[in-house]
């Protein structure tokens, strides 16, 4: 198996991404995303979204381009966010070194496992720290440990040996302790390898269910753990 940092990797892997997260399982976890951030206001004032792909948000929420700036660290992807979005600002650059100024944004978003690509996560905190308003709100999607063995992520079709680190919620809620407001929850268990066998329709009922009964209590058993916050006025 081949190793390669995220940049080469999302470069060569760019013009299939897409296709390769189009199974009805990836629908419904990006309709529950997005909901979610819009009903808890996530998607208000000037939105900063952190490992921006090939533009999957604005795909899905129509925001301005006066409110969403996307940045990623991968030429490939950018370019083709840039042509699916081209009124839009995308910005080539590293999460653990943020090219934006302090006080910037009102929230800050990393979806989908982008946050686990970082290769200093306490930097990549600090940063978002650092770029959000006092009282901003941010919302990160991290890839749980189960997340390595899941047959959908991108890097096991490719027989790709992934840089990515994989988080127990214990970690996560420590590598963001300096926050208000946290709260921790799985997005995806077993409502993935059942959609193999059951109807789009029924693998949303369980994925549901799986969220409400479980996913505050058992994040580690998601194959996505998840942490939102607050920016408090004491730091920095």
């Amino acid at each position: 198996m081949s190793k390669e940092t995220p940049k080469l990797i999302y470069n060569r892997l760019s013009k299939v991404y897409d296709e390769c997260y189009n199974e009805p399982i990836h629908t419904i976890e990006n309709d529950f995303v997005f909901k979610y951030l819009l009903d808890n206001g996530f998607l208000e004032g000037k939105v900063l979204d952190v490992g921006s792909g090939t533009g999957i948000v604005l795909e899905n929420i129509d925001l301005s381009p006066e409110n969403y700036f996307g940045l990623d660290i991968s030429e490939s992807m950018l370019e083709i966010s840039k042509s699916k979005f081209p009124k839009h600002f995308f910005f080539k650059g590293n999460m653990s070194n943020m090219p934006f100024e302090d006080n910037s944004f009102d929230s800050v978003i990393s979806l989908f496992g982008s946050f686990s690509y970082s290769l200093n996560h306490s930097k990549t905190v600090q940063e978002i720290e650092r770029v959000l308003k006092t009282n901003g709100k941010f919302f990160v999607m991290i890839y749980g440990r189960k997340y390595s063995s899941r047959e959908s992520y991108i890097l096991n079709k490719f027989n790709i040996t992934s840089p990515a680190t994989f988080f127990n919620h214990k970690e996560i809620k420590s590598l963001f302790s300096r926050f208000n407001k946290k709260k921790i929850f799985g997005i995806t268990w077993f409502s993935d390898s059942l959609s193999k066998y059951i109807s789009p329709r029924f693998i949303k009922f369980i994925f549901n269910l799986e969220h409400r009964l479980f996913s505050s209590f058992f994040p580690d058993n998601f194959y996505f753990i998840t942490i939102s916050g607050q920016k408090n006025a004491k730091t920095l």
